[in-house]
């Protein structure tokens, strides 16, 4: 039986009384403090309740709370992280050996001893390789693509009172037992803390959008591995007009005009400003394709960006897998690595045979099958990923990923992003201290190269 272990370790003191006191400051006189000393407990009822009922939610943003989560699916983790108005601290699976983390049996198996005999079986022998890659000398950053998605995780999360109510909303709906059983176990939890703000909360029919089109995979599958979608038109002019807007207020059409004679100035300065609002003002669409579920979540915690996942039931299993360089180095480590993925697809196979629930085979996904996944980001966050993800220390999937994106982006925005690439190449130091890779030149270098390559197409669009 699945059992999730999920505390709260702190709230917000009163948290009900405070989110009360910000219904009252909206419409009365008196001082915050004032107001919470006459709150009453009819108030929590009346005031919270029925502005709760009427959809004004911000009133409760200023309760929060600090959870831990144990004994849960790096499946439920990713579902987790996509929340993205939360603070999250997860256990790193580039450091951490995860081979006694244990994994999760989804309650649907309990009652079936053969089903569930079978999938015990071909879990520990996932581990089995896993461990024995590792044993090999195989990084565990590498080594974690042959774990599957029941493997069990812990993290560390903070969400104020209205994303934790949008978070429980969405597990009490969900079609995965396992999201629905963290949902309940929570819920009562935070009805002892917050009972106004939690108590219409409840389990729900699973909602599923209706298919407008069927899910196909193409074959061969896309060869880029990122593809810019489309951006904002002209993101330097939109960037370097919101800046002179910002700075004047002259009439639109008299800044347009402005807008060549003074654009490399202005983007320098937005550039080194410490609160660069105005590279928000250009957005730029990806599709990155063949991208394991590993480096999915890599991905996901970046939350100043929309992301758009596919169905994991819909999607399906995908029949590609990401094979690290460390793997090839010998056929045995190679061979061994291939056959995890061997196993899990003839027990996936047995299992929709078996016509078992598509929600449970997601379990059964290795970390290292592919998945395709859209994102947006605007100008500003992508300086921070690219920063963070280009550097030689980032995993090497996603900064492969980071430095494709980079390319792309300096051909679209080649004065925006011309200071773009890692925390060396921008700041001029290394803020990594004893972590350093300790190629400070040498990086710095080909970045410089990179960006003096593209310096001919800059000067010819300026």
């Amino acid at each position: 039986m699945f059992e999730p272990t999920i505390e709260i370790i702190s709230h917000t003191p009163d948290l009900e009384k405070v989110c009360t006191t910000a219904v009252k400051h909206t419409y009365k006189k008196g001082k915050p403090s004032e107001l919470m000393r006459g709150v009453l407990e009819k108030d929590k009822e009346h005031l919270l309740g029925n502005i709760i009922k009427a959809g004004h939610l911000s009133v409760i943003e200023h309760g929060y709370f600090t959870m831990f989560f144990t004994d849960v699916s790096v499946f439920f983790e990713q579902f987790l992280i996509e929340h993205r108005l939360a603070s999250y601290t997860v256990k790193s699976r580039r450091y951490v050996d995860y081979s006694e983390s244990g994994f999760v049996v989804p309650n649907y198996f309990e009652d079936k001893p053969v089903l569930r005999k079978k999938y015990m079986d071909t879990v520990k022998k996932l581990f089995g390789i896993y461990r024995f890659l590792v044993e090999k000398g195989v990084p565990v950053e590498d080594a974690r693509f042959v774990l599957p998605y029941c493997f069990k995780t812990s993290m560390i999360c903070t969400m104020n009172s209205r994303e934790l109510y949008h978070f429980l909303d969405r597990c009490l709906t969900s079609e995965y037992e396992e999201f629905r059983k963290v949902g309940r176990v929570l819920l009562n939890k935070v009805k002892r803390i917050a009972p106004k703000i939690y108590g219409d909360l409840k389990l729900k029919t699973p909602e599923r959008e209706d298919a407008i089109v069927s899910f196909e995979r193409d074959i061969p599958k896309p060869k880029k591995k990122v593809e810019l979608l489309y951006f904002t038109e002209k993101p330097d002019e939109k960037i370097v007009l919101a800046n002179l807007v910002k700075k004047t207020e002259m009439d639109t059409d008299r800044l347009k005009e402005m807008v060549n004679e003074v654009k490399e100035r202005v983007i320098n300065n937005v550039i080194k400003s410490k609160r660069p609002r105005e590279l928000e003002q250009a957005n730029f669409t990806f599709r990155i394709n063949n991208l394991s579920l590993s480096i999915l979540t890599h991905i996901t915690r970046h939350r100043i960006h929309s992301l758009i996942v596919p169905d994991f039931i819909i999607a399906g299993k995908s029949e590609g897998y990401v094979v690290p360089e460390n793997v090839r180095k010998t056929s045995i480590l190679e061979k061994k690595y291939r056959e995890a993925f061997e196993i899990s697809k003839e027990f996936h196979d047995f299992l929709i045979k078996q016509k078992v629930p598509k929600e449970n085979l997601v379990y059964n996904y290795l970390s290292g099958n592919l998945i395709d996944i859209v994102t947006t980001m605007n100008a500003r966050e992508l300086y921070h990923f690219l920063r963070l993800r280009t550097c030689l220390r980032a995993q090497w999937e996603v900064r492969g990923i980071a430095n494709q994106m980079l390319n792309l982006v300096m051909k679209a925005a080649p004065l925006t992003f011309k200071k773009a690439g890692p925390s060396c190449y921008l700041f001029g130091h290394c803020p990594e201290g004893k972590l350093t890779c300790g190629k400070f030149d040498e990086v710095v270098s080909q970045y410089k190269d990179l960006h003096e390559k593209s310096e001919g197409d800059l000067r010819r669009y300026l």
